[in-house]
C-alpha cells in the first residue's frame, strides 16, 4: 500500500500542541527543574525552619519548573517551525510505501526503509496517524492524504499488523536463542 502525504508548519504545530503536553519527556523535564530548584535552594539558603517556609519552597520549586516546562516547550515548537524546511525532508510532499521489509519513505532529501522491528507505537491523535519511528520522532500521516476513512484504518492497521509480526517473531527467535 502506498501512500502520499504533504506535511505543512501547520500539521508540526497542531502536532506538537497535542503530543507534547502528554509525552513523559515533558513531565520528567518538569520533574527534574523542579528537583533542581529545590536543591539549589537548600543548598544556598538551608534548610527551610519553619512549615511555611518549607511550603513556600515546594511551591516555589514547582512554580519554578512550571514555568521552566512552560519556555521549553515554546522553545521547541518554534525551534522546530524554524528549522524544519523542504530541504531537511520534515515538510512538503513524503511518500510512504509498506513493504515486506518495513515502511518506505522518500521525500526530496532522503529514501529511507524503516524495518518493521524497529518502529514503535501507531497511534491517531486528532486528524492524524502517528507512527513513532523512535524516542520522540514520530511520521504524521494525515486523515486528509488518504481517500478514505476505511483507507485511513486500513493503513493503520497495516502498519500495526507489520509491526506486531516483526517483534513476534523477534520474540520468537530470541526465545530460542536461549
Amino acid at each position: 500500500m502506498k501512500i502520499t502525504t504533504n506535511i505543512s508548519r501547520m500539521d508540526l504545530i497542531k502536532f506538537n500542541l497535542r503530543f507534547l503536553p502528554f509525552a513523559p519527556i515533558t513531565y520528567k523535564y518538569f520533574g527534574i527543574v523542579a528537583l533542581f530548584i529545590f536543591s539549589y535552594v537548600l543548598w544556598s539558603k538551608g534548610v527551610p525552619t519553619s512549615f511555611e517556609r518549607w511550603k513556600i519552597l515546594i511551591v516555589g520549586s514547582l512554580i519554578g519548573g512550571f514555568f521552566a516546562t512552560v519556555f521549553y516547550f515554546g522553545w521547541c515548537v518554534v525551534s522546530i517551525l524554524f528549522l524544519s524546511k523542504e530541504s531537511n525532508g520534515v515538510l512538503g510532499e513524503h511518500e510512504y510505501e509498506i513493504t515486506e521489509d518495513g515502511l518506505f519513505e522518500r521525500t526530496i532529501a532522503n529514501e529511507t526503509l524503516n524495518r518493521w522491528g524497529a518502529l514503535g507505537k501507531v497511534s491517531i491523535a486528532g486528524k492524524n496517524l502517528l507512527l513513532q519511528v523512535s524516542g520522540y520522532l514520530y511520521h504524521l500521516f494525515p486523515r486528509r492524504s488518504f481517500e478514505s476513512d476505511e483507507a485511513f484504518y486500513e493503513f493503520k492497521n497495516l502498519l500495526i499488523e507489520n509491526i506486531n509480526n516483526a517483534k513476534n517473531t523477534h520474540i520468537k527467535t530470541g526465545a530460542e536463542d536461549h
